[in-house]
Order: C-alpha cells, then sequence, then structure tokens
C-alpha cells in the first residue's frame, strides 16, 4: 500500500499561497506528492508548518495560516506515511483534525470534505500499521460523509472525491472485510472515474485520481477473478493497465510498480482462462522490469481472498447445524433500504446492527473450535456491526447498554485472543484495544455486578498482555493496573 497519495492540499479558497519561502516549500511539496514521491515531501511541508503557525501566533483569528496548518499536516501524514512513520502520521492526522474542527466551530469552514479525508487517511494509516478492525470502520465513516456531501448542493464538485475515497475503501475491505463489499466499491469507484474522466484530465490531481483508479482496478480484478468472473477481471486488468501505461510516463519509481503489478495480475488471470502465450509474455515483461513487485503480487493472488459474509456463514451452519437466525443473518449480504452494499454500515440500519451483531456474536464461540477461519470472519463483522451502532448512538446502544456491550466486549475478547494465538498479533493488538474501550462503557455496571467486574478486568488484562507482548510495556502497566484497581472497587 504504499505511494498512494491523496488529494492535494485544498485552501477552499481561504488563502493564496504568499510568494516567499513558505509557498516555495508549499509548491515544493505538491509537486513531489503530485509526481509520487511523497517520502520526499515531508521536510518542506514541516517548514510550512512551522511558517504558518509563526504567522498564526498572536493573532486569534489568522484563519488562513490555520487552514494551511491543518492542510499540510494532513499532507505530512501521507509523506510520513510513505516513509513507513505510522505512529507520527497518526499524530499529524491528530493535529489536521483539530485545526479543521476549530475552523468549523468558528464559522469560517465547511470542513465536511477535509475530516471525511482526515478519516480516510488515519484508515490507510491503520491498515499500514497491520489495525485492520479500525482501518475498515474510519474508512466506512469516510464513505458514508463523502456519499452525503454527493447527494448534496454541491454534489458534482465532490465526485471526483467520492471515486477516490471508494478506492481506498475496496482495497482496505479487499484485505480486512467481505470481499463482496470490496468488489462492489471497487466497481463504483471505477465507473465513476470513468464517467468523470474529462472532468478528473482538467484537474491538477489528475495523476493521483489516476493511481485511485488503478487500486480500484486492480481490487475489482482481483475479487471478480477469484469468484470465477473473468470477463470482469480482464475488463478491470485492461483498465487499470491502460491507465497504469499512461502513468508510468511520470518517470516515479512508484508509478512504474504499478504498471508492473497491472502486467502481473493480467497475466496470471489470462493463464486461469488458458490464453498462455499473453499470459506468459506479460508475465515475463513484469518480472524483467521489477522481479520483486511480480513477485509480491503473484503471492498475493496465490494467497487468495478472506472469506465473504456469505461463505462463513454457509461453512458455520456445515459445522453447527442449521441455526434459527442463518437467513436473517444472510440477508445483510443484500443492502438495506435506501443503502448501496459498498460498506459495512450499508448491510442494516443501526438499530438492527446491534441485534444482528449479536445473532452473528452467538456463533463464534462454538465455531472457533471446528473453523477459525469462519469463525474470526464473523467475529469481525459482528464487531463492525456494534461499533457501528454505538457510533451512530442507536438507541439500543446508549439506552440497553447492560444488554449489548457485554457481548461486544466477551466478542473483542474471544477474537482478538484467537487471532494472537494464529500468529496475528496486529490486529490482535488492534481488537485488544477496542475490547479495552468498550470495557470502559462496562465500568458503571460493576459495582453490583461481579460478571460484568470480571469481564471489564479480562479485557484490560488482555490488553495489558498483548502491549507486553508487542514492547509497550508502559502502557501495558497501564492497563494491568486499571484491571487492579477495578478488582480493589477503586
Amino acid at each position: 500500500m504504499k505511494g498512494w497519495n491523496v488529494k492535494m492540499v485544498d485552501s477552499g479558497g481561504l488563502w493564496t499561497p504568499p510568494e516567499d519561502e513558505l509557498g516555495e516549500a508549499l509548491q515544493t511539496a505538491q509537486v513531489l506528492i503530485e509526481e509520487g514521491r511523497a517520502d520526499e515531501a515531508g521536510p518542506y511541508q514541516q517548514r510550512v508548518i512551522e511558517l504558518a503557525r509563526e504567522r498564526a501566533e498572536g493573532h486569534p483569528n489568522h484563519y488562513e495560516a490555520k487552514h494551511l496548518m491543518a492542510a499540510t499536516q494532513y499532507e505530512l501524514a501521507g509523506s510520513l506515511n510513505a516513509s513507513n512513520r505510522h505512529e507520527e502520521a497518526l499524530a499529524a492526522l491528530h493535529e489536521a483534525q483539530l485545526g479543521y474542527t476549530e475552523l468549523q466551530d468558528a464559522g469560517v469552514l465547511d470542513a465536511t470534505s477535509f475530516l471525511a479525508d482526515v478519516r480516510a487517511r488515519r484508515a490507510m494509516t491503520q491498515a499500514h500499521r497491520g489495525h485492520g478492525a479500525t482501518a475498515v470502520l474510519e474508512m466506512d465513516g469516510a464513505v458514508i460523509a463523502y456519499g452525503q456531501l454527493v447527494g448534496g448542493e454541491e454534489g458534482l464538485k465532490h465526485q471526483p472525491d467520492f471515486a477516490r475515497v471508494l478506492a481506498m475503501n475496496a482495497l482496505i475491505l479487499r484485505r480486512y472485510g467481505d470481499p463482496a463489499l470490496a468488489v462492489a466499491s471497487a466497481d463504483a469507484a471505477t465507473q465513476l472515474f470513468l464517467q468523470l474522466a474529462d472532468q478528473i484530465n482538467e484537474s491538477p490531481q489528475s495523476l493521483s485520481y489516476a493511481r485511485y483508479l488503478c487500486t480500484a482496478t486492480a481490487v475489482s480484478a482481483d475479487v471478480h477473478a477469484a469468484e470465477g468472473r473473468l470477463d470482469l477481471a480482464l475488463e478491470a486488468d485492461e483498465i487499470g493497465l491502460t491507465t497504469a501505461d499512461t502513468l508510468a510516463d511520470s518517470d516515479s519509481v512508484t508509478d512504474m510498480r504499478t504498471l508492473v503489478a497491472a502486467l502481473t495480475r493480467k497475466g496470471k488471470h489470462l493463464g486461469i482462462i488458458g490464453r498462455m502465450m499473453e499470459s506468459e509474455s506479460c508475465l515475463r515483461t513484469a518480472t524483467d522490469t521489477d522481479p520483486e513487485t511480480a513477485a509480491r503480487v503473484i503471492e498475493e493472488l496465490d494467497r487468495g481472498l478472506p472469506l465473504t459474509l456469505v461463505s462463513a456463514l454457509e461453512n458455520a451452519e456445515i459445522k453447527l447445524g442449521p441455526f434459527e437466525q442463518y437467513y436473517r443473518l444472510l440477508a445483510l449480504s443484500e443492502p438495506a433500504p435506501g443503502m448501496t452494499l459498498a460498506t459495512v454500515s450499508g448491510r442494516t440500519d443501526p438499530e438492527s446492527a446491534a441485534v444482528r451483531a449479536t445473532e452473528l456474536a452467538e456463533l463464534v464461540k462454538p465455531l472457533l473450535m471446528q473453523d477459525a477461519d469462519s469463525a474470526l470472519t464473523l467475529g469481525l463483522e459482528a464487531h463492525y456491526l456494534f461499533a457501528i451502532s454505538s457510533e451512530r448512538e442507536s438507541h439500543r446502544m446508549r439506552y440497553e447498554t447492560s444488554t449489548y456491550v457485554p457481548i461486544w466486549a466477551q466478542l473483542l475478547l474471544d477474537v482478538s485472543e484467537a487471532y494472537y494465538q494464529a500468529g496475528r498479533t496486529e490486529i490482535a493488538l488492534d481488537l485488544g484495544g477496542w475490547c479495552a474501550e468498550v470495557a470502559t462503557a462496562l465500568i458503571p455496571f460493576t459495582d453490583d455486578n461481579e460478571v460484568m467486574k470480571d469481564l471489564a478486568g479480562a479485557c484490560y488484562r488482555h490488553h495489558g498482555n498483548l502491549l507486553a507482548a508487542t514492547g509497550d510495556l508502559a502502557a501495558s502497566h497501564h492497563a494491568h493496573e486499571a484491571a487492579q484497581q477495578l478488582q480493589l472497587g477503586r
């Protein structure tokens, strides 16, 4: 996932770059990003932030400088990600979010799209760290926000960025979610990019959008091929390859890798349908150009996709025998009324989400012993639905906390532990963090309920153990201390 850039700094008309050191640093950073060299832009972005901060100091209403700081913190996070400095990227995104929120609260900027972009980039950052569950939910929020913008008065203006966010969403869902949602998001992104081709080609960010089109077509091709829809896979391959070929003229190493990846994908898919001469030609060209990238794509394709929700439910019915909620849960694979199914939140409304999540959670523990892959798929889907119901402040999650939150906490405990035992420490830690957070919501019920107290304590200890296992001893100590204080009733 290296090297993918999000849209350039957009001032929303609040400022014009001055003709001085700040303007030069800003321009240099933007040129580097547009050329796919985001990892080199960081020092220039740091300088822009320093200079903008100096201008804002002592001028509380200097909104232009504050906007420039927020926008550049957002861009800086992309550069830090390109250099594998993900913790620093998250800190920069936090600063960007604070800045945009301040501007929105002051009434000088509608920050909806900017805050959605922060969520999208934070999702990519979390995915880089292997924190895939958090990545899926952050990106879900970004897609929903852009979907609302596209449906609003200035919808046309936001369409290219809606396509971009759908492409990013597809990428994350392909790895950490349901491939059926991933391909729906990727196909929607591809279709929108193609419809907007004339508008995008005239945009200063045209190269960035082209890179996201390649992201979308890669996910489309992977999933369609895995599901046996080779005609659709090759169609996506062709669009991706044509776009990547144009991009490769930029002399960017990243864009050349994108071209090699597209060639490798097409070669593998041609091989599946028996067009061996064309297949070998594509694979040979790819391997001769960049053997490392070609090998990585082949390995990724050979590894296959995660299970879909439908497959995991079918496996659960085979292993556990018929269960009463099967058809209600199967209905989650169709979009809820008024929704399109490219996100987890498109599966159902926030109130039903908590109920469906509970029904999924009931299957996880018995299934873990017989089919861990299916159990973990259902466990992640249950977590996503609980989290969405909670974020949307559904009546059930707010006023029936003592019913639903313990189920969510126990689910996270079981699934996080199972991932850890399977050697997947990063996502185990991600879910362990959620587990501790959900446990905090149990605290009000622990005074007169030993079961709740034990569950909350187990969540804190589990998170503490994972933090220790990954070397964060200070945070581990705090987590164990929280568990101990809970037992002592403090």
